[in-house]
C-alpha cells in the first residue's frame, strides 16, 4: 500500500517485535553506524563483526546490523517484551518502519509494509515526514560520500567506508563538543 502527503494513516506499534524477527536486512549509513557507536560509547570499529558488517556489491560497501537466528543483534526480550537495545540510537530505517522509502527523491510518497500487525489500527496519524527526509539526506550523503571516495579518489571499497566512517564519526564529535 503506498500513502501520499495528506493522507492520515492508522499505525500503533504493537511491541510485538516482527520488525526486528524477519531477517535483519537493515543497511545502515555512516551516520546510523556513528549514531550507534556513540550511544553505545565506542568507536564505529568496535561494532564491525559483533553488530554490524559490510558487504560489498559492485564496489559499493553495504552496512548492516548483523542477525542472529533471523533476528536483529540489538533485540532482547525484557520481561517477555521485544526490546531495541539501542532505541534512541537507533537506525533511520527502523525508525521509518512500518513506512517505506519509494526512492532516495521522493519525499512524498511513502510504502507502508503490509507485514506490520499494527498497520491499521490505533489513530489516524500523518506518517513520519520530516524522519523520511532526514533519513533521504543521510542516504544521498552516505553514498555521495563513498562514491567520490570510490570512484573519483579510487579507493578500495573497504578502504573508502573506513574513511568515510572516521570522517562522519568525527564529524560528529565535533558537532557534539560545539
Amino acid at each position: 500500500m503506498i500513502t501520499s502527503r495528506g493522507l492520515k494513516v492508522r499505525f500503533t506499534c504493537l511491541r510485538c517485535g516482527r520488525c526486528c524477527s524477519s531477517g535483519p536486512n537493515v543497511s545502515l549509513t555512516v551516520h546510523d553506524v556513528c549514531r550507534i557507536a556513540s550511544y553505545l560509547g565506542v568507536s564505529w570499529r568496535e561494532l564491525v563483526g559483533k553488530y554490524i558488517y559490510a558487504m560489498i556489491a559492485d564496489y559499493v560497501p553495504v552496512v548492516v546490523i548483523r542477525g542472529i537466528n533471523s533476528k536483529c543483534v540489538f533485540l532482547k526480550y525484557v520481561n517477555n517484551t521485544p526490546t531495541c537495545t539501542i532505541y534512541p540510537a537507533r537506525p533511520m530505517r527502523c525508525r521509518l518502519y512500518p513506512f517505506l522509502p519509494i526512492a532516495p527523491g521522493e519525499t512524498s510518497r511513502l510504502e507502508i509494509s503490509s507485514k506490520c500487525p499494527g498497520v491499521g489500527r490505533g489513530e489516524y496519524e500523518d506518517p513520519p515526514w520530516s524522519d523520511l527526509e532526514a533519513y533521504l539526506g543521510e542516504v544521498k550523503d552516505h553514498y555521495r560520500k563513498l562514491y567520490d571516495l570510490i570512484f573519483t579518489r579510487n579507493l578500495e571499497p573497504v578502504k573508502a567506508l573506513e574513511r568515510a566512517l572516521d570522517e562522519a564519526c568525527f564529524e560528529k564529535q565535533v558537532t557534539k563538543l560545539s
